[in-house]
């Protein structure tokens, strides 16, 4: 933690005299009482991003007593195999009982029957230190150890600490540490406990004295950030920290280890360090959902589909009955009014979780009390709202609207003007959201008011717009570790706009301008949204939605995902294609890699006035200063992502390194005024976009799950101030992506009928995806009559991008973007290296998957011609790892034997 902030500097609980950061209005007592924990840790944030608290004695009052849910507090507990920690060596265990390698069974006995260590967790746990009874300690003490456990944020297992780590600190959004291994005895180390001991009775006899410690380490297993036992191997159960933290077992002293103070930098300040205070909150409340521990909520405006909502809640656990409001099983300790105060968010939201596992609020009316006033920020409370025109809002029908002003269809010219003047419904959203109902001013309504309404949208966990609610809750789903619902289709929208339906153009503008704020939340609440909407199109359901790719590579564990294990594979990627010798291309000699590049390409760049005479080397000077630019704080980073090329993936990654926008790097909250959300930029003004977004974000994305809104071509990719990468991926591993929309059409690829893969095939929205949006022209719908000078247009495009990188060694191409712009490595999950069925053999019939190829001839031909480009060569990665296995050389050397067991295809089965 020292790596990755100030800490104090004595073990990191307090500092020495001479360097005392420690705010002088605290002590140094430990642990906190309820009342004093927000204030503590608000001030000693101010000083130090990580501290410690070390109990080698007993705690002096109850830890349970702390306020481990306070939004200002990220607690942390190593745990550990009780016997393992017991054996652990100290000046003050050898004192008493002598080395461990050297010990006489008298001493080993006395080892055993010594009262200071029995149970040692449970006793400094447990409020009434109940453990201390050995054999004879209570299954109600055990749980007491157990509910503790659960308050904390994060439970790590020393068993794979250095795992843990790394996991924590992309749960936080930090670099990955250097982690230290302890200083152990191999030969010691290699031994189990019992061997250690080496005598049955005596291991016996510590087991049974310790073994409620021994159930509360198995428990603690099912909580912790990383399952040891996922990896695929398992380290050596030591200290793997370089100070051991056991020397007060005896209760002699406190800490008996010294350690030299270290200077510590002091980071700059963040100045957005509201928004990383958001994604902590919420990531914690994510987690305790996910534990059982968490109420989920919806925040439901009336006619913003809050029965869609409540439907499909109701399929992934109990929810009170009827519209999700309120039911007979109520807990009777929690009131049925709504909304909550902020001091007892906490405990109704806890009451009523251990009923449900959702509720809905629904606001036809106007809030009793103000809605700002809920603890939205409660560990124990994961909430969100459903947004919607508010115009499409106002024209939802029902039986009160119907008997004032008649039916839709049949209204009148004067109905629809006692329509529009009705004052019922102006600013209907920000006179629910607001403390003082100031949206009902309509038009004179005023742009505090609009702020009030954007600053509660901010403090929820999630926000959903209805225009793409099913993909929504989709994405909710496995944002939560839910099963994805069956999302039951509404009774038809109309396909015309508000305009049209109300028919009179006057009346419009006239509700357009009395709703005016509401409009303006509802668009500004888009960049917050899960989903978003704008990158979906109709008849292409092949689109990101915010979530990990079923068929993609984007397997790497998230913020919110907290089983973390070196196993996960990757359906997407046909391995051991042969092609370039070299495993990082030589980008300044690229005639040598691919002679397609020819001597001179055609760039737009403020540095070069010829633009029709511009080779290689100066391909190179400009991206060199790019680079360099990206160093010094003075240039973006920008992923052009195509739906399912692993955008996922870089994006948490590149979270890891800097701030980043919140919402799948797209957009967020903290977007400056000045840049627009649009996407992509004009030429003229990339440079301005780019130094504005530089002074908030390291990097972004721009999502293309539809065709670009204006050419990619227009942008000045040769900005000094802009590095841009694009992901390339196999184009028919890219068709075989699963995503809901794909599966509800055609149903999942492993039940798929020949019918619907034949429907599948057919399916026009995805040919060569890539070149429809990479060309002005969209050139590549044409499919298999596709022509060569569309091609030529996605290469020269392609050649204009500072990086391209493989999908199929992202983590290696990663890896060398972290080395090419200086920045820390990513935590990567890294492939298991298990080989997958190639797309042929996935799709099952040979003459399909020739029309898919043949249709998307041109997209395969654009990919393969990328690889001389890409910053990694994921081919030579390939030959070095067979390379490296000498007991492999015959087999590699067959070309024959492996080409024929590759298949037709030239992928390994």
């Amino acid at each position: 933690m020292k790596q990755l902030g100030p800490a104090p500097a004595f073990a990191c609980m307090r500092d020495d005299r001479d360097r005392d950061e420690w705010p002088p209005s605290l002590d140094h007592h430990r642990p906190w009482t309820r009342d004093e924990t927000d204030g503590n840790a608000i001030a000693l944030r101010k000083a130090y991003h990580f501290l410690s608290w070390e109990f080698g004695i007993l705690p002096p009052t109850p830890l349970k007593d702390v306020d481990w849910e306070s939004p200002h507090l990220v607690s942390v507990i190593l745990m550990r195999d009780p016997l393992e920690r017991r054996l652990a060596a100290d000046a003050t265990v050898e004192k008493y009982f002598g080395e461990e390698e050297s010990r006489t069974e008298e001493e080993w006995w006395e080892f055993a029957e010594y009262e200071g260590s029995v149970n040692f967790v449970l006793t400094r746990l447990t409020p009434d230190r109940c453990g201390e009874k050995g054999e004879d300690t209570t299954e109600a003490c055990l749980e007491e150890g157990k509910e503790l456990l659960r308050r904390f944020t994060y439970i790590l297992d020393v068993q794979c600490l250095e795992e843990g780590i790394k996991a924590l600190s992309s749960e936080l959004g930090l670099p990955r540490p250097h982690v230290k291994k302890g200083n152990t005895n191999d030969s010691l180390h290699q031994m189990t406990t019992r061997e250690r001991i080496g005598n049955d009775e005596i291991y016996d006899f510590i087991v049974k004295r310790n073994r409620r410690d021994i159930e509360l380490y198995e428990w603690s297993k099912g909580l912790s950030l990383v399952k040891c036992s996922e990896l695929t191997s398992t380290p050596v159960d030591d200290d793997l920290l370089h100070v051991d933290d056991d020397a007060d077992d005896l209760e002699i002293g406190n800490v008996s280890e010294t350690e030299q103070p270290t200077s510590q930098p002091t980071p700059a300040k963040n100045p957005h360090e509201d928004t990383s205070k958001h994604n902590a909150i919420r990531a914690m409340q994510i987690h305790n959902y996910k534990l059982g521990r968490a109420l989920l909520l919806n925040v439901h405006i009336t006619h913003h589909g809050g029965t869609t909502v409540c439907n499909a809640m109701k399929q992934l656990g109990h929810a009170p009955e009827g519209a999700c409001n309120r039911g007979d099983d109520w807990p009777e300790t929690v009131p049925k009014y709504r909304p909550w105060g902020y001091d007892e968010t906490d405990e109704n939201a806890k009451a009523l979780r251990n009923v449900y596992h959702f509720i809905s609020w629904e606001f036809g009316i106007i809030p009793p009390t103000p809605l700002k006033e809920v603890k939205w920020e409660s560990p124990n409370l994961v909430s969100f709202i459903v947004m919607k025109d508010p115009i499409d809002r106002r024209l939802s029908g029902d039986a009160t609207t119907s008997k004032l002003f008649g039916e839709e269809a049949d209204r009148t010219e004067e109905q629809w003007e006692a329509f529009a003047k009705y004052d019922g419904s102006i600013n209907f959203m920000l006179t629910r959201l607001t403390p003082d109902h100031c949206g009902e001013e309509g038009e004179n309504a005023t742009i505090a008011c609009l702020e009030h309404g954007k600053e509660l949208l901010r403090r929820f966990t999630f926000i959903l717009d209805i225009q793409c609610l099913e993909e929504g809750l989709e994405a909710l789903a496995n944002e939560l570790g839910l099963p994805i619902p069956d999302v039951k289709k509404g009774r038809g929208r109309t396909s015309m706009s508000a305009r049209e339906r109300i028919g009179n153009d006057d009346i419009y503008d006239f509700i357009v301008g009395r709703n005016r704020l509401d409009l303006e939340l509802y668009e500004w609440s888009k960049s917050l949204s899960l989903v978003d909407c704008s990158a979906l199109d109709e008849g292409d359901f092949d689109d990101d939605l915010n979530v990990a790719d079923a068929g993609d590579v984007d397997q790497f564990s998230d913020a919110i995902n907290y089983n973390y294990t070196l196993n996960a594979t990757d359906y997407s990627d046909d391995k051991f294609d042969a092609e370039d010798d070299s495993v990082f291309n030589n980008q300044s000699d690229s005639k040598s890699t691919n002679e397609e590049l020819g001597s001179e390409i055609s760039l737009a760049s403020n540095n070069i006035t010829n633009q029709d005479n511009i080779n290689i080397d100066d391909r190179e000077s400009i991206r060199a200063l790019q680079i360099e630019n990206y160093k010094k704080g003075n240039a973006l980073l920008l992923n052009i992502h195509i739906t399912h090329h692993a955008g996922t993936t870089f994006c948490a990654a590149m979270k890891q390194i800097g701030n980043t926008p919140s919402n799948a790097c797209n957009g967020g909250d903290d977007w400056p005024e000045t840049v627009p959300r649009h996407r992509p930029w004009e030429y003229d003004e990339t440079d301005r976009n780019a130094i504005e977004l530089r002074k908030v974000y390291h990097f972004i994305s721009w999502e293309f799950g539809k065709k670009p809104r204006s050419p990619l071509v227009d942008v000045n990719w040769e900005s000094p101030h802009l590095v841009s990468v694009i992901v390339m991926k196999d184009p028919i591993d890219r068709r075989l992506s699963g995503d809901g929309g794909i599966n509800r059409m055609f149903g999942k690829e492993e039940e798929r009928t020949e019918e619907q893969w034949e429907a599948f095939a057919k399916y026009d929205g995805s040919i060569n995806f890539m070149l429809t949006r990479l060309t002005p022209d969209r050139c590549g719908t044409e499919g298999e009559n596709t022509t060569e000078e569309c091609l030529e247009t996605g290469k020269e495009l392609l050649r204009r991008f500072t990086y391209i990188l493989d999908v199929k060694c992202l983590d290696e191409g990663l890896e060398a973007l972290a080395g090419e712009l200086g920045f820390s490595l990513p935590y990567l999950n890294k492939d298991s290296g298990k080989t997958q069925v190639s797309a042929r053999e996935r799709i099952g019939d040979d003459e399909l998957y020739e029309f898919i190829l043949r249709r998307n001839q041109r997209d395969f031909e654009l990919y393969e011609w990328s690889k001389g480009l890409s910053l990694v060569n994921c081919s030579a990665l390939e030959e070095e790892l067979f390379d490296d296995d000498d007991d492999n050389n015959d087999i590699i050397n067959n070309d024959d034997d492996f080409n024929d067991s590759a298949g037709n295809d030239g992928n390994v089965l």
